[in-house]
């Protein structure tokens, strides 16, 4: 089986937006910007979703893809946190106040580098000018390493409902390797405080295909993780991506998995976590049969954004906020400058934060929703207007059940097979047509 996966094992998007952001042009002017936002309001979803970005870290993980930067001294923090502010009061004039926000999400570098109370006032400024559902998420992502009881605590009566650890793995001497500190309260302690301190969803992050690791360090890895009793466990594979983070460069003086054994961890954690009652929802998260993103999944209502899986009744448009945060509307991708300094330099001159963007035309709008349905429920019912669409994309995407790869249930509709679930990206790089006309070689990360 894995032989017949590396087959499929290509350079393509991790769509977790269309089209990808390599894509985006230069914002040309605030004005532009503005009215972005503004003709959101009339689009759908209704509700909102917002997104805060706190780039800093206690120190670089070398594995890491993400924007962030080392903790720099207190005044440098608090004055990101006000650029924050002042971007806030800025810009949530052009939403509709009568919308309804669903869910909160503040990602980094890790959020909890900041003090709680700056992320409280956050969600303070919100809840002064929108009304919040009685079901809203509000999740933070955390790093174990620098998690305590109190700031625990902390979190909880500031509202936060919802949170993910960065486990990555739980063998010392991978995490050596990629610069990684271990969970400072044992991981089982830290999901079960959690859940009692009333956090009604607590995910674990693994990462396969880090430099060190084997099958059964990875093995031994998934066991702790699935004794540790959290809701959900999202299995990411490792991107090795030097050219865009050239500090993973240094990982390349140890053995890193290739593909192959990258697969045979994957296909191994897999079956561990069903034998435990997890189930798989999209491309590489397992979570319990009692989780909201299972009934959604259930019901062909799962999403998929820059935060990571969700149901279509929470996710609204996102509003991002900070460095290099990206805003996902109905209309419009707008990102915010991934340079701290430059972004809060901006801020305090009343400049646009904003220097990539890219409106969508209708047809976008089209190949990003049928690439989305099929991204996130292994299945794909077309209409004539998607058809036409697709235009022959459809016909190959059909004869990829001669490989086993889905099953053709009529002329416009298809299920993936357990097989071509595995291989989701691929299935899905075969109907996007931006793909015929760009080099993926160097720009994406394999899709194994």
């Amino acid at each position: 089986m894995i032989e017949t996966l590396l087959h499929y094992n290509i350079n393509a998007p991790r769509y977790t937006s269309y089209p990808p952001a390599n894509l985006f042009r230069k914002a040309e002017n605030e004005l532009e910007v503005e009215e972005l936002w503004k003709a959101s309001n009339s689009l759908n979803p209704s509700n909102l979703s917002f997104y805060f970005h706190i780039p800093f870290c206690s120190k670089r993980c070398l594995f890491c893809g993400c924007t962030s930067e080392t903790i720099k001294e207190d005044s440098y923090r608090e004055e990101y946190m006000n650029s924050i502010a002042l971007e806030m009061e800025k810009k949530l004039p052009w939403i509709d106040s009568s919308r309804k926000v669903t869910q909160v999400h503040f990602g980094g570098g890790t959020p909890t580098s900041v003090p709680v109370s700056e992320l409280k006032s956050i969600l303070d400024r919100l809840k002064e000018r929108f009304t919040f559902s009685s079901r809203a998420e509000i999740a933070i992502e955390c790093n174990p390493a620098s998690v305590t009881e109190t700031l625990l605590s902390d979190l909880a009566l500031a509202g936060f409902n919802r949170i993910s650890y960065g486990i990555q793995d739980f063998n010392l001497e991978t995490l050596r390797l990629i610069g990684r500190d271990p969970s400072l309260i044992d991981v089982p302690s830290l999901v079960s405080l959690s859940h009692k301190l009333g956090f009604q969803s607590v995910n674990l992050d693994l990462i396969y295909g880090l430099p060190g690791q084997t099958l059964e360090s990875f093995s031994d890895s998934v066991s702790k993780a699935i004794a540790a009793n959290p809701d959900r466990i999202a299995l990411f594979s490792y991107a090795h991506v030097p050219w865009k983070r050239p500090e993973q460069k240094r990982l390349e003086e140890y053995h890193i998995p290739d593909a192959y054994h990258k697969m045979s961890f994957f296909l191994k954690a897999r079956d561990m976590f069903k034998e435990a009652g997890y189930q798989n929802i999209g491309m590489d998260h397992f979570v319990k049969s009692s989780d909201s993103l299972f009934f959604a999944s259930e019901q062909g209502l799962l999403h998929r954004n820059f935060q990571g899986y969700c149901t279509r009744s929470t996710t609204g448009q996102v509003y991002a906020f900070g460095s290099s945060a990206i805003s996902q509307l109905d209309n419009a991708y707008l990102q915010n400058t991934h340079i701290t300094s430059d972004y809060m330099e901006k801020v305090k001159r009343q400049e646009m934060t904003e220097v990539r963007v890219h409106p969508l035309t209708e047809n976008e709008k089209i190949w990003r929703n049928m690439i989305e349905r099929l991204m996130c429920n292994n299945a794909l019912k077309i209409n004539e207007i998607e058809k036409k669409a697709l235009g022959e994309r459809w016909n190959r995407l059909c004869a990829l059940e001669k490989e086993g790869l889905l099953t053709k249930i009529n002329d416009d509709e298809i299920r993936t097979t357990t097989l071509g679930s595995l291989v989701i990206r691929y299935l899905v790089s075969v109907i996007d047509p931006l793909l015929e006309n760009q080099e993926s070689e160097g720009v994406f990360s394999k899709t194994i």
